[in-house]
């Protein structure tokens, strides 16, 4: 377990050094592999720290994203404060639906209002994630030929 989220942390250090935006999701994924390795270790397999560690994860791989994005322009302070409060927004968010999220599946008898407000929360989640790779690929549109 801790093997694999070492791993993962050694790749994304080695992909925030090289500046290699292609090798950066495979350490995510490798810290997130021994993370999820820890959850079926243990006993009871969910955490309540879960939407608090998501949060953390979502903010800690934007802002590693934006750490190697190559810009040729140099940041005004208002773009970069901007900037960073939509991602304490963002990240705020994932650990309110997160909490909702878990909430939901906890199994407790909460009631088909928190039911209905769980599946919201998961269905806005998708389109959220949707909406934002749909404008990365606007924005950041594949490289054709070599």
């Amino acid at each position: 377990m801790t093997s694999i989220g070492c791993i993962g942390l050694l790749v994304t250090a080695v992909a925030l050094l090289g500046r290699w935006a292609a090798l950066l999701p495979w350490g995510f994924v490798g810290v997130g592999a021994g993370y999820a390795v820890f959850l079926s270790l243990r006993a009871n397999t969910v955490d309540a720290r879960a939407p608090l560690l998501a949060a953390a994860f979502f903010i800690a791989a934007e802002l590693s994203f934006w750490s190697i994005e190559r810009r040729g322009w140099r940041s005004e302070g208002q773009v970069v404060a901007r900037r960073l409060a939509l991602l304490a927004s963002a990240g705020l968010g994932t650990a309110i639906v997160g909490g909702l999220l878990l909430l939901v599946t906890s199994g407790r008898g909460i009631g088909i209002g928190y039911e209905a407000a769980g599946v919201a929360a998961a269905v806005l989640t998708l389109t959220v994630i949707a909406l934002l790779a749909r404008r990365s690929r606007l924005v950041h549109p594949p490289r054709r030929g070599g």
